[in-house]
């Protein structure tokens, strides 16, 4: 074999695209890059055409250092183990690689995301989605680095570049689905907590929609069990009910938590809905599958991605909560 078999064949160029389209290699690029000139239908179905036929591969790291940002969008979330948030980033995925981009996933809490950021930055990203809301420090270095940065999930409303679901919606008609369908005089709140010994942070939009909805049917909102944001803490707050013998349902901030709560409840020997109610928030898949099918509020998860990467490219999303819905199953006494 001569040394001119063993080397590998050349790949297509972009000036070999742009002469099998009959275009200039600069249209070739504007097509790739989708700009920043508009280029008519015709000559664009022309020059895909002539990319498919010679298998042509842009060169990413040449258009990186073109443009000064990559086909790259991280997602930050606090715990990727959580059902939620994996749900989260395969929406994610999905709506990143419907924009033609490839999707990070990082893993980072509040108050620890500065080198997080910084090294997201340093890949050129075009953008940051975060979970976890960021410490002043990490916005600073998106804002040094002129990288957008969107908030989703546990954003400040308040903030222009937040998405967030109708927290506080969606947790009221859940206590309202336990008290006005199913009659319960006595409803709990379980709810996820970083530091559950000292809570003393801005109470969450779940927690006012759980007390609107008690408060409204003339009951009580004394009955509270703040654990951590896991299943380990759910099985807690099943152990910390034995303290509320007069609780017959319970709403639960997040399906992760509402997943352990019910093991709990029936290592207690608890029957669900039969001696106690469960109904949670997130719409996880996962809720599907407990014993029995949990009841849970539905995020829009597909919508919020779609828009998260939209804002990210430049377009403004929707400014308002976006709408839930009660996804009614077997655990708070409907029946299959």
């Amino acid at each position: 074999m001569s040394s001119s078999d063993a080397r590998p064949s050349r790949g297509a160029t972009r000036d070999d695209v742009a002469r099998l389209a009959g275009v200039s290699s600069a249209v070739v690029s504007y097509v790739v890059n989708d700009g920043p000139r508009r280029v008519a239908d015709a000559t664009r179905a022309r020059v895909l055409d002539a990319i498919e036929k010679l298998g042509y591969r842009p060169n990413a790291a040449a258009r990186t250092l073109i443009t000064g940002r990559s086909d790259l969008l991280g997602l930050i979330v606090p715990d990727v183990r959580n059902p939620y948030f994996a749900a989260l980033a395969q929406a994610m995925e999905i709506a990143a690689r419907a924009r033609s981009m490839n999707l990070v996933l990082a893993q980072g809490v509040t108050g620890n995301l500065e080198a997080l950021v910084e090294t997201l930055t340093g890949h050129l990203v075009a953008g940051i989605v975060t979970a976890t809301i960021p410490e002043p420090e990490a916005v600073a270095v998106t804002l040094r680095h002129h990288v957008p940065l969107v908030r989703m999930s546990l954003a400040v409303p308040t903030d222009r570049t937040a998405l967030w679901p109708d927290y506080y919606g969606g947790a009221r008609a859940a206590v309202q689905h336990l008290v006005e369908v199913h009659g319960h005089r006595s409803v709990a709140l379980v709810i996820g907590s970083d530091h559950p010994e000292r809570p003393d942070g801005p109470m969450d939009d779940r927690e006012r929609g759980w007390r609107d909805a008690l408060e409204n049917a003339g009951l009580s909102t004394e009955h509270v069990i703040r654990v951590h944001w896991s299943a380990a803490g759910g099985r807690e707050a099943a152990a910390a009910l034995a303290e509320h013998p007069e609780v017959t349902a319970v709403f639960v901030a997040a399906d992760q938590q509402a997943i352990g709560l019910i093991a709990g409840l029936h290592q207690a020997g608890r029957a669900i809905p039969g001696d106690i109610a469960v109904a949670s928030f997130d719409g996880s898949p996962e809720a599907e599958f407990t014993v029995p099918p949990l009841t849970t509020v539905r995020i829009p998860l597909e919508e919020l991605a779609a828009d998260a990467v939209a804002e990210v490219l430049g377009t403004p999303a929707n400014a308002q909560p976006y709408p839930t819905s009660l996804v009614v199953r077997e655990s708070c006494g409907c029946s299959a």
